[in-house]
């Protein structure tokens, strides 16, 4: 059976890496709490959105966004496919101080940058790390942990890393947010204040504040538009909703919120966004991926370029 997606854990060092190719379609809001992730465009054009900042990628393109960044991409041309390699913070954890982590600005390519050693290395052990998940065997996870290894190395080595202070870990504290989240994802679309989560937690507002912020690295409000917005894309994507209903269906306040909201991460409107769509080309279920097999022969090819390309 052909596969497209694949998940490796190595419990010991707490470590994850999933790395699988898709479609890249309409956009999808996203952002991970602990884990890196790395976008290599194989074909095609797109539109990537990382916090506030948008650009354009092209072939070979790449990017890597630090956890708990929202980030989303949207397709600018049929058959745009990409590469997506997700991996622990954790893997750096021996080269930091606790309570910090990352961030690496400088990596994201631009046209005069995208053939540079630093980014092709990236490409090849990107490339090296699906195709060694594709084949498995035995010894397939030593292999990709190899792999993952380099690309930290490389990271590390070539991309000049900032050191910034990060939530602090407090294994309680996590299992308390997990019901604070779960709480919001339940009732996103009504009106929520930070003294309704305390009244359901059963805690006074300012530890409840404290402590997911401390925890999800989000103020409440933030994480609360997040969800929202994340729910409101998918509407206009796959529904005839006006915007107003869009946006109270998803619990924004009115219209005008929305679209402010809406215009500061993606730079166009709501109404315009839904112009921009194409039908066929929308993913009909919330929170899937097109996933195309590594077998698919555009991916072999593109994997094959990347491996036999010259490092210095």
């Amino acid at each position: 059976m052909e596969k497209a997606y694949f998940e490796i854990q190595w419990p010991r060092e707490k470590l994850v890496l999933a790395c699988y190719t898709h479609d890249i379609l309409n956009y999808r809001y996203n952002w991970h709490q602990s884990q890196y992730e790395i976008t290599l465009l194989l074909h095609g054009k797109a539109e990537f959105c990382k916090e506030t900042c948008t650009r354009i990628m092209e072939e070979d393109d790449l990017i890597l966004v630090e956890p708990g960044i929202g980030h989303a991409s949207f397709a600018l041309c049929e058959d745009t496919y990409s590469l997506v390699i997700r991996f622990s913070d954790a893997i750096f954890s021996p080269l930091l101080r606790a309570g910090t982590s990352f961030l690496f600005p400088s990596c994201c390519t631009a046209q005069e940058s995208r053939d540079s050693e630093r980014f092709r290395q990236l490409r090849f052990y990107c490339a090296q790390t699906l195709m060694a998940a594709s084949e498995g065997g035995p010894f397939a996870s030593i292999m990709i942990r190899s792999c993952l290894g380099m690309i930290a190395s490389t990271l590390c080595r070539s991309f000049d890393p900032q050191v910034q202070e990060r939530p602090k870990e407090n294994e309680w504290h996590a299992e308390t947010v997990k019901r604070f989240i779960s709480y919001l994802e339940n009732n996103y679309a009504s009106k929520l204040t930070l003294e309704d989560l305390a009244r359901f937690s059963q805690y006074n507002r300012t530890y409840v504040s404290t402590i997911f912020k401390n925890t999800v690295g989000l103020n409440f409000h933030e994480y609360l538009t997040r969800l929202r917005m994340r729910r409101a894309l998918f509407e206009l994507s796959t529904t005839s909703k006006n915007l107003t209903e869009v946006a109270i269906d998803n619990g924004f306040s009115d219209l005008k919120t929305f679209n402010t909201r809406f215009k500061e991460i993606f730079k166009c409107t709501p109404s315009e966004y839904r112009k921009r769509l194409v039908p066929g080309r929308v993913v009909p279920v919330f929170g899937q991926k097109n996933f195309i097999p590594v077998q698919d022969a555009r991916i072999q090819r593109k994997l094959n370029e990347y491996l036999h390309q010259t490092l210095l």
